[in-house]
């Protein structure tokens, strides 16, 4: 039997090509053709997305010290229902960690617009806040980021290896739209307050609609929610929008992902519970921090921040939880992943 280790003239030229290509980055990955690294200048820009007859644009940060680097991950944020782009990076503070951690961030507006700044998501398959039905010239937001990121992809050289998504609320429904139906260009998700695994079913709401949810490949995903949530309930509502519950949610991911159907449990802070799936196909996650806190105290229809947060929404300063700092963990989870 040969040895792993042979070390003669062949083998030492093969091991030379081998740590040199190693060492290259361009001879094993090409940028985009015709792109160009990052954006001309920094902070908060707009760009455009074309898609379907739709233009759409898209509030875009890009930290300063990234300008003219490629191959930067890029998270997009969305916003809750009745919310829009600006508003929910404002919430989440998320643009603190891209500046930390080097990263895009993107903050489209839902599809479909209400009065005044207000955006709803076109979640396929539900209707819209209070059961109201979503009209039919509505764009289809799957394709919307499937071409926003080949779009971004080409025009600012983004990682198409890591790109993610998370959410607030509706947004986090979105979220777990895309998680179903763009495995193949997104690395991981993290729902906040909204996670789901397919439409409920017409004939049970309470249980969802297993054909429609397919992900191409086991998802990572990291979410949050109250059990005192008043809006998206975590036990479930019944009802066409929401339906089923976190748990059901999760017990449907555990089986799309191949992790094992039995979860474990650990105490993190008095009100905050870690709950994890093991042994996911593909190096995927599947994690839940579940908060029992009351609503007055921060564990209710909520983003969790830690007290004195940077975020510069005044609903962060009654959305912590046991410092319980959302926005951190999902950027530290998103980076153990690549798709």
């Amino acid at each position: 039997m040969r040895s792993a280790y042979r070390t003669g003239p062949v083998s030492a030229i093969a091991i030379a090509l081998a740590c040199a290509i190693l060492l290259v980055p361009s001879l094993t990955r090409a940028a985009a053709p015709g792109c160009s690294p990052s954006a001309s200048h920094p902070g908060w820009q707009t760009i455009t997305v074309h898609s379907g007859a739709f233009d759409r644009k898209v509030p875009l940060y890009v930290p300063a010290a990234q300008i003219g680097r490629s191959d930067l991950p890029l998270v997009f944020d969305l916003h809750g229902s009745g919310g829009n782009g600006r508003s929910q990076a404002s919430h989440s503070g998320l643009a603190a960690q891209a500046d930390q951690h080097g990263f895009l961030l993107a903050n489209p507006d839902g599809g479909i617009a209400g009065r005044g700044q207000a955006f709803y998501w076109n979640v396929p398959g539900v209707p819209l806040v209070g059961d109201v039905a979503t009209p039919a010239n509505a764009p289809d937001e799957v394709q919307f980021f499937r071409d926003a990121i080949d779009q971004m992809e080409h025009s600012l050289c983004i990682d198409p290896h890591r790109v993610y998504v998370t959410g607030f609320s509706g947004g986090a429904r979105m979220a777990s739209v895309l998680a179903c139906e763009l495995a193949d260009r997104i690395a991981a998700v993290a729902p906040v307050a909204g996670l789901r695994a397919g439409v409920p079913q017409a004939s049970d709401f309470k249980t969802p609609e297993m054909s429609t949810c397919k992900p191409l490949r086991p998802v990572p995903i990291l979410t949050f929610h109250g059990v005192h949530d008043p809006t998206n309930r975590f036990d479930g509502d019944g009802g066409p929008r929401w339906g089923y519950s976190v748990p059901t949610a999760l017990a449907r991911w555990a089986d799309l992902d191949g992790c094992r159907p039995t979860s474990s449990e650990q105490n993190v802070s008095r009100h905050v519970t870690k709950v994890s799936y093991a042994g996911c196909h593909g190096g995927a996650e599947l994690i839940l921090y579940r908060t029992d806190a009351p609503v007055e105290h921060g564990g209710g229809h909520v983003w969790p921040h830690p007290t004195g947060a940077s975020s510069q929404s005044a609903a962060a300063s009654v959305e912590s939880v046991d410092q319980l700092d959302a926005s951190a963990l999902i950027w530290q989870f998103f980076a153990r992943h690549r798709s």
